[in-house]
């Protein structure tokens, strides 16, 4: 995990941690994203989508991840925007379903959602699958 000094301050510094990819280490993600968005003067509604937005998309990628994998999470705090990245090794080919009532929630609950998957890498026994999504403060 990387440490933010109180001087440097949140904004425009990715705050990263990694995880197995198992859904017992999702209060974890959710709680670093739920504290990252209130030190950041989100509205507590925004606070409450971002932390439903995180649990899907990790939810998502731990579904489909490899055995003894992890889950890389990266949250970038801007002036007027969150920034999540969540990256992962699926045990098969395929993105996310995209028509999934879980990706409908993201598309709600976020300004701007994607997945990417690169081809199978032996080195890692999977393929490198990202989600990344982009919420805007104060937007209604």
């Amino acid at each position: 995990m990387i440490n933010i000094s109180a001087e440097q301050g949140l904004y425009s510094t990715p705050v990263e941690i990694r995880v197995a990819a198992s859904v017992t280490q999702l209060p974890i993600v959710r709680g670093l994203a739920e504290t990252l968005v209130l030190l950041s003067d989100f509205t507590l509604d925004e606070v409450a989508d971002i932390r439903l937005a995180v649990d899907e998309v990790c939810s998502t990628l731990i579904a489909v991840a490899g055995p003894d994998t992890s889950l890389n999470c990266r949250f970038t705090v801007g002036e007027t925007e969150l920034l999540v990245h969540v990256s992962g090794i699926a045990a098969k080919a395929g993105l996310p379903d995209q028509r999934s009532f879980g990706w409908h929630v993201l598309r709600t609950l976020t300004d701007e959602v994607q997945a990417t998957q690169d081809s199978f890498d032996e080195t890692v026994s999977g393929y490198p699958t990202t989600v990344e999504f982009r919420r805007v403060r104060g937007k209604a």
